[in-house]
């Protein structure tokens, strides 16, 4: 059962405003139970069995940037590792009003924190690559964003199935038709145990997550 992998980050609750936000409460994931999950509903090579155990620990946010930058904060044997306390990776899209509407939030707390140890990672999902890079300098986004499936508006259904994004997504019980923003946070490297977001994160969960972890900062 689903409900047995997820457990509710019992915080401070905030309720939604009566608009199109989608918040959403961080929950706490075993990705191992997420992954048997996964194999046990599909049928599933032992081929594809290797590919989902890289996919499994997000090599999705390794590598090049829209902006050059390679990313890597995740991964100790791969090259260009850098560690971060706190990894926020997050499949936003394009054309995506909620990953507008948090894309300052995502700034303001990396500006924040950053020098304390925390790193965000976009990916962009269904999305076409010049209007990624316009909602980039729109938003001064200052942290990276990693090219993931392209297509344009009017295509990005052919694509919604194949992603990995959506495999994990829907394994946890997300009913959204595109699920961005998706984000997945992880602490002090432990990439077994991430909190996950299906949707805006809540200000007040994050928060206080950031300062339980990094300090609280003046």
């Amino acid at each position: 059962m689903i409900l047995g992998l997820v457990m509710a980050m019992m915080l401070q609750q905030t309720p939604a405003p009566a608009n199109d936000h989608e918040y959403t409460d961080l929950m706490k994931i075993n990705l191992t139970e997420v992954y048997n999950k996964y194999i046990s509903e599909h049928q599933v090579s032992d081929a594809q069995k290797k590919e989902l155990k890289d996919l499994f620990d997000f090599k999705d946010f390794v590598g090049k940037s829209m902006d050059g930058r390679y990313v890597n904060f995740h991964q100790p044997k791969d090259k260009g590792y850098k560690p971060a306390k706190i990894l926020i990776m997050s499949y936003i899209a394009d054309w995506c009003k909620n990953c507008n509407y948090e894309a300052p939030y995502l700034r303001d707390i990396y500006k924040k924190y950053n020098s304390r140890g925390l790193e965000i990672v976009g990916r962009s999902e269904y999305s076409d690559v010049e209007k990624m890079k316009e909602v980039i300098a729109r938003h001064q986004t200052p942290y990276p964003v990693i090219t993931g499936s392209v297509s344009a508006y009017s295509e990005r259904q052919k694509i919604r199935m194949e992603t990995f994004q959506y495999l994990l997504r829907t394994t946890l019980g997300d009913k959204r038709t595109w699920g961005t923003p998706f984000s997945i946070i992880v602490i002090n490297g432990d990439l077994n145990n991430p909190y996950v977001a299906m949707g805006e994160m809540k200000a007040d969960q994050m928060d206080a997550l950031l300062e339980k972890t990094l300090g609280t900062v003046k």
